[in-house]
């Protein structure tokens, strides 16, 4: 053969080899379709840790109380308050609406410490019997704080009226968080409802604030509530389709017992006893029922126009 048939030959066999080894796989592979941009993974975020805005090793106000319980026996209960929390709240406005001071009840600052000493005073057990008079322990505590007027520069720890304290002529009205009347230990009517509504709030109790014209107390929902014990008939307000009985938070009944006005015996008023308060209105009136939760109306204000400095926009 010559060298002019070799190359016919050879050209052929590399166009076979060639057609073997890349256009036939390429024919029989799987078709790859595009995928297009890659679409985003969400990857959640790692959780950040609770902010601890007053944390329970920084300075804090100590405070000890001493009070009877409902079997007699005095107790000495110890409250701690983180100095930063007292400041803060001292530093907030107050609403002047009445119908809001609910919110000071229920703010998520006071709570750990709210809880703590409502826990202390009537842990839960599961027990009716025993819960309630847990109840009524947390109940005579607040009433056993001192009472004290809120323009009385003597009701506040700093010996003077708070800044936001609301002037009305020679009276003043300070409706204080709940941590705030531990710390001054003491307080008027409307900072013991509100200090009793905190604590049973955070024994998860259904409560009101109860407004009179000259006062306020506290009403706590019931179901089937006549106790066999008492000489009184309870004192109720239906509100929401709910009962709610009164609960005095300030006019814990002290008889004096002898000239020296520290020597003094007490006796708590139960739930649902208004007969045994001095106080008129509350004997003969119906108090306006304002629900923790209230959400208050926007205040109104007269808005001026401000002027502009000259060459202004």
């Amino acid at each position: 053969m010559e060298w002019k048939d070799i190359i016919p030959v050879l050209a052929g066999g590399l166009v076979i080899l060639v057609v073997a080894l890349v256009v036939k796989p390429a024919l029989l592979a799987e078709p790859v379709s595009d995928p297009g941009p890659a679409k985003p993974v969400y990857v959640p975020p790692t959780p950040a840790p609770a902010a601890t805005p007053f944390p329970e090793d920084g300075p804090a106000y100590t405070r000890n109380f001493r009070w009877t319980a409902i079997d007699g026996g005095v107790h000495t209960t110890e409250v701690r308050v983180p100095e930063a929390l007292f400041a803060e709240h001292r530093n907030t406005p107050r609403l002047n609406d009445p119908l809001a001071w609910g919110r000071y009840a229920l703010a998520e600052e006071d709570r750990p410490v709210l809880e703590d000493l409502a826990r202390r005073i009537a842990p839960p057990t599961g027990n009716p019997e025993a819960e309630y008079f847990g109840l009524m322990n947390l109940i005579f505590f607040v009433q056993q704080v001192p009472y004290a007027h809120d323009n009385s520069a003597e009701s506040y720890t700093e010996g003077v009226l708070p800044h936001y304290a609301v002037r009305r002529g020679a009276d003043a009205e300070y409706p204080r968080y709940p941590t705030e009347m531990l710390v001054d230990g003491k307080g008027d009517c409307e900072d013991s409802a509100i200090l009793m509504a905190g604590l049973l709030d955070a024994l998860d109790y259904d409560t009101v604030l109860l407004r009179y014209p000259d006062h306020m107390a506290l009403g706590i929902r019931m179901e089937g509530f006549s106790p066999y014990y008492a000489k009184y008939t309870p004192k109720y307000f239906d509100y929401g389709g709910k009962r709610y009985y009164y609960v005095e938070g300030t006019d814990f009944a002290w008889v004096n017992v002898s000239t020296d006005s520290t020597a003094r015996q007490g006796k708590p008023l139960p739930i649902g006893d208004t007969g045994s308060t001095g106080i008129q209105s509350v004997k003969s009136q119906t108090p306006e029922i304002i629900p923790l939760r209230y959400i208050p109306a926007p205040a109104e204000y007269r808005i001026r126009p401000a002027r502009l400095p000259a060459g202004g926009a």
